[in-house]
């Protein structure tokens, strides 16, 4: 008997948009503090996670239909998918063309890309997102170019470079941007009720 196996990450579904999602970063971050004096020590840690909550709108068994099915492919926590903030699809930045990054064995908190229009300011703009490879990172302070078309961007999380190599020429998306999420479960399940009106909800952390 043959056995069906989806080929992951799957994408997520367009028969209905998102009532509500709760969209973050958690970080690894330890505070010590001492009993006696109450001086701390903080201490920073690699881990760095995208974590999401989504609730759908109300459907009938048709759309609920489609989400099932994608929730069932999942196969648990086995499976993942592709999903980024719905709320902020687009740059707010002036960046147009194809950008790309510029020089390879990049790591921390910057990245320096090409590509843009040259002495354009504002490509990027604070709280924009940007996909590079499979994984996501917000911009966190404005871009501006040089007049080369060149540029230094400053990102949240640091570069998973650890887990996929950013090699140089590598194309940068900044739009309808996504990471790779896992569910947070194995429980699969969702609402009905007597005129087949559907609830279906999910939590989902980054799958690194």
């Amino acid at each position: 008997m043959a056995v069906y196996t989806p080929s992951y990450p799957l994408t997520l579904p367009t028969a209905t948009g998102v009532t509500t999602q709760n969209f973050g970063l958690t970080r690894t971050t330890a505070v010590s503090v001492s009993p006696f004096t109450k001086q701390e020590q903080v201490f920073q840690h690699e881990g760095e996670q995208w974590k999401a909550t989504f609730t759908l709108p109300p459907m009938k068994k048709d759309k609920a239909a489609i989400w099932l099915s994608f929730l069932m492919s999942l196969r648990g926590r086995r499976g993942t998918f592709k999903l980024g903030d719905q709320d902020r699809k687009t740059i707010q930045g002036t960046a147009t063309g194809t950008v790309r990054v510029n020089g390879a064995s990049q790591t921390g908190n910057s990245i320096n890309l090409d590509g843009f229009t040259a002495s354009r300011a504002n490509v990027f703009l604070a709280g924009d997102y940007i996909q590079i490879n499979s994984y996501l990172y917000m911009v966190s302070a404005n871009v501006t170019a040089n007049g080369s078309g060149e540029a230094t961007v400053y990102v949240e999380p640091s570069l998973r470079t650890g887990i996929e190599a950013i090699n140089d020429n590598t194309t940068v998306i900044y739009s309808n941007t996504t990471t790779v999420m896992r569910l947070d479960t194995n429980f699969t399940n969702w609402d009905s009720n007597h005129v087949s009106v559907y609830g279906i909800s999910f939590a989902c952390s980054e799958a690194l």
